[in-house]
Protein backbone atom coordinates (compact mmCIF):
# COMPACT_ATOMS: atom_id res chain seq x y z
CA UNK A 1 0.00 0.00 0.00
CA UNK A 2 1.43 3.73 -0.63
CA UNK A 3 1.21 6.10 1.62
CA UNK A 4 0.87 9.42 0.85
CA UNK A 5 4.18 11.23 2.17
CA UNK A 6 3.80 13.86 5.04
CA UNK A 7 4.95 17.78 4.96
CA UNK A 8 5.72 19.20 8.62
CA UNK A 9 6.39 22.92 8.75
CA UNK A 10 7.73 24.14 11.90
CA UNK A 11 7.29 27.92 12.24
CA UNK A 12 7.75 30.89 14.59
CA UNK A 13 9.80 33.65 15.13
CA UNK A 14 13.42 34.15 14.09
CA UNK A 15 15.66 32.25 17.64
CA UNK A 16 12.97 30.22 18.74
CA UNK A 17 14.27 26.61 17.98
CA UNK A 18 13.15 25.69 14.67
CA UNK A 19 16.07 24.53 13.15
CA UNK A 20 17.19 22.33 16.46
CA UNK A 21 13.85 21.30 16.93
CA UNK A 22 13.76 20.15 12.81
CA UNK A 23 17.46 18.49 12.89
CA UNK A 24 15.70 16.47 16.06
CA UNK A 25 12.99 15.17 14.19
CA UNK A 26 14.12 14.58 10.88
CA UNK A 27 16.50 12.11 13.11
CA UNK A 28 13.59 10.56 14.78
CA UNK A 29 11.28 10.20 11.80
CA UNK A 30 13.63 9.75 9.23
CA UNK A 31 12.01 12.61 7.21
CA UNK A 32 14.08 14.69 4.64
CA UNK A 33 15.07 18.19 5.69
CA UNK A 34 14.44 21.28 3.47
CA UNK A 35 16.81 24.25 4.37
CA UNK A 36 15.44 27.40 2.84
CA UNK A 37 18.61 29.10 3.66
CA UNK A 38 20.12 27.70 0.52
CA UNK A 39 17.03 28.33 -1.54
CA UNK A 40 15.80 31.76 -1.07
CA UNK A 41 17.92 33.27 -4.54
CA UNK A 42 15.98 30.54 -5.87
CA UNK A 43 12.54 31.27 -4.27
CA UNK A 44 12.73 35.50 -4.12
CA UNK A 45 12.10 37.88 -6.73
CA UNK A 46 14.49 40.03 -5.49
CA UNK A 47 16.03 41.33 -1.88
CA UNK A 48 14.79 44.14 -0.31
CA UNK A 49 17.81 45.85 1.16
CA UNK A 50 16.08 48.28 3.25
CA UNK A 51 14.00 45.75 4.79
CA UNK A 52 16.95 43.27 5.26
CA UNK A 53 15.41 40.10 3.69
CA UNK A 54 14.07 38.39 0.72
CA UNK A 55 10.84 39.10 -0.79
CA UNK A 56 10.00 35.17 -1.61
CA UNK A 57 7.23 34.46 -4.93
CA UNK A 58 5.10 32.25 -2.95
CA UNK A 59 4.05 30.29 -5.93
CA UNK A 60 7.81 29.33 -7.01
CA UNK A 61 8.22 28.36 -2.80
CA UNK A 62 5.43 26.01 -3.61
CA UNK A 63 6.97 24.66 -6.54
CA UNK A 64 10.48 23.82 -4.44
CA UNK A 65 8.14 22.14 -1.44
CA UNK A 66 6.42 20.04 -4.15
CA UNK A 67 9.21 19.18 -5.70
CA UNK A 68 11.66 18.72 -2.42
CA UNK A 69 8.76 16.36 -1.58
CA UNK A 70 8.36 13.81 -4.42
CA UNK A 71 12.14 13.30 -3.89
CA UNK A 72 11.90 13.04 -0.28
CA UNK A 73 11.72 8.92 0.89
CA UNK A 74 8.94 9.25 3.71
CA UNK A 75 8.33 13.08 4.22
CA UNK A 76 9.71 16.35 4.61
CA UNK A 77 10.46 19.10 7.34
CA UNK A 78 10.40 22.68 6.81
CA UNK A 79 11.73 25.19 9.53
CA UNK A 80 11.60 28.91 8.53
CA UNK A 81 8.97 31.44 9.64
CA UNK A 82 7.48 31.55 6.27
CA UNK A 83 6.71 27.78 6.41
CA UNK A 84 3.54 28.08 7.54
CA UNK A 85 2.28 30.33 4.87
CA UNK A 86 2.08 27.53 2.44
CA UNK A 87 -1.24 25.93 1.49
CA UNK A 88 -3.25 23.62 3.92
CA UNK A 89 -3.46 20.91 1.44
CA UNK A 90 0.10 20.60 1.22
CA UNK A 91 0.83 20.55 4.70
CA UNK A 92 0.05 17.98 7.22
CA UNK A 93 1.16 19.36 10.64
CA UNK A 94 2.57 22.94 11.26
CA UNK A 95 3.99 23.46 14.85
CA UNK A 96 4.47 26.84 15.79
CA UNK A 97 7.53 27.56 18.14
CA UNK A 98 7.10 30.86 20.34
CA UNK A 99 9.30 31.90 22.90
CA UNK A 100 7.71 33.72 25.43
CA UNK A 101 10.63 35.31 27.35
CA UNK A 102 11.52 38.10 25.26
CA UNK A 103 14.54 38.87 27.16
CA UNK A 104 15.68 35.40 25.93
CA UNK A 105 15.17 35.87 22.90
CA UNK A 106 16.47 39.38 22.00
CA UNK A 107 19.87 37.75 23.53
CA UNK A 108 19.24 35.03 20.73
CA UNK A 109 18.75 37.95 18.45
CA UNK A 110 21.64 39.81 19.69
CA UNK A 111 23.77 36.73 19.58
CA UNK A 112 23.25 36.59 15.71
CA UNK A 113 24.39 40.04 14.75
CA UNK A 114 20.51 41.20 14.24
CA UNK A 115 20.64 44.87 13.97
CA UNK A 116 18.38 46.19 16.59
CA UNK A 117 15.48 47.93 13.61
CA UNK A 118 15.29 43.65 12.84
CA UNK A 119 14.92 42.73 16.41
CA UNK A 120 12.52 44.72 17.32
CA UNK A 121 10.39 44.07 14.20
CA UNK A 122 10.95 39.88 15.33
CA UNK A 123 10.36 40.80 18.99
CA UNK A 124 6.95 42.64 18.15
CA UNK A 125 6.20 39.79 15.69
CA UNK A 126 6.38 37.32 18.62
CA UNK A 127 4.50 39.57 20.69
CA UNK A 128 1.39 39.43 18.57
CA UNK A 129 1.86 35.92 17.90
CA UNK A 130 2.00 36.45 14.08
CA UNK A 131 3.05 33.40 12.78
CA UNK A 132 0.83 31.36 14.83
CA UNK A 133 -2.09 33.73 13.85
CA UNK A 134 -0.97 33.37 10.39
CA UNK A 135 -1.18 29.33 10.42
CA UNK A 136 -4.36 29.67 12.09
CA UNK A 137 -5.88 31.53 9.00
CA UNK A 138 -4.36 29.13 7.14
CA UNK A 139 -6.46 26.87 8.70
CA UNK A 140 -3.34 24.28 9.57
CA UNK A 141 -3.73 21.66 11.88
CA UNK A 142 -1.09 23.54 14.76
CA UNK A 143 0.65 22.12 17.18
CA UNK A 144 2.49 24.92 19.63
CA UNK A 145 4.90 24.74 21.97
CA UNK A 146 7.25 27.73 24.15
CA UNK A 147 10.85 27.23 24.02
CA UNK A 148 11.33 29.23 27.20
CA UNK A 149 9.80 26.63 29.49
CA UNK A 150 11.39 23.17 29.66
CA UNK A 151 10.36 21.68 26.59
CA UNK A 152 11.07 18.04 26.32
CA UNK A 153 11.79 17.06 22.70
CA UNK A 154 10.68 13.12 23.05
CA UNK A 155 7.53 15.26 24.37
CA UNK A 156 6.99 17.09 21.07
CA UNK A 157 7.99 13.73 18.96
CA UNK A 158 4.74 12.18 21.11
CA UNK A 159 2.60 14.55 19.54
CA UNK A 160 3.64 14.37 16.56
CA UNK A 161 3.31 10.82 16.18
CA UNK A 162 -0.07 11.04 17.67
CA UNK A 163 -1.10 13.36 14.78
CA UNK A 164 0.84 11.94 11.53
Amino acid sequence: MLTRKKLIVITGSPGVGKSTLARFLVKKLGFDRLDLHHHYGRISTHYDQKKQSYVVDYKKFEALVKEKLKQAEKGLIIDSHISHLLPKRLVDLCIVLTCSDLRKLEKRLKARKYPKKKIRENLDAEIFQVCLMEAKEKKHAVLVFDTATKMSQQKILREVDKLL
